[in-house]
């Protein structure tokens, strides 16, 4: 089961790309959450969240080649859920994010847009028999 969700954070460290063997991109990223809260000493950051956040195919790659460790970030996307057993054999979960959208947060910075050549989509869509066929009339 998964729930949207919307972070807004920073990223802990650059973003990791790899690729499946069947060559689509993978992309990690750590975004950490926080956050402020006014005391009498001044502002200090509150619930601290470290969240695990993947994207694939074009997006990853799109990702990669744009932001880096450090900067702002608006991730939108599903909360999931992942159990595990660690080296002593205890049972984890871990919650991560399958992103649906990754921006800069343009609340901390400027972005020269560029769009990306969609060559490769084009060519996806000839092996795709539902994309090639010419609409029929009504």
């Amino acid at each position: 089961m998964s729930a949207p969700v919307t972070l807004t954070g920073r990223l802990t460290a650059d973003p990791e790309l790899r690729f499946t063997a069947k060559g689509d991109a993978v992309l990690n990223l750590r975004v950490v959450t926080s956050g402020r809260k006014k005391t009498d000493d001044g502002w200090v950051d509150v619930d601290t969240t470290f969240w695990t956040v993947s994207a694939w195919r074009q997006m990853a790659e799109n990702v990669a080649n744009s932001i880096q460790k450090g900067d702002a970030v608006v991730v939108v996307g599903k909360v999931k859920s992942r159990q595990y057993d660690d080296k002593e054999g205890n049972k984890r979960t871990v919650w991560e994010v399958a992103a649906d959208h990754i921006a800069a947060d343009l609340k901390w910075t400027t972005v020269n847009m560029q769009r990306v050549e969609r060559s490769t989509v084009a060519a996806k869509q000839q092996d795709d028999p539902w994309a090639s066929q010419e609409p029929t009339p009504f």
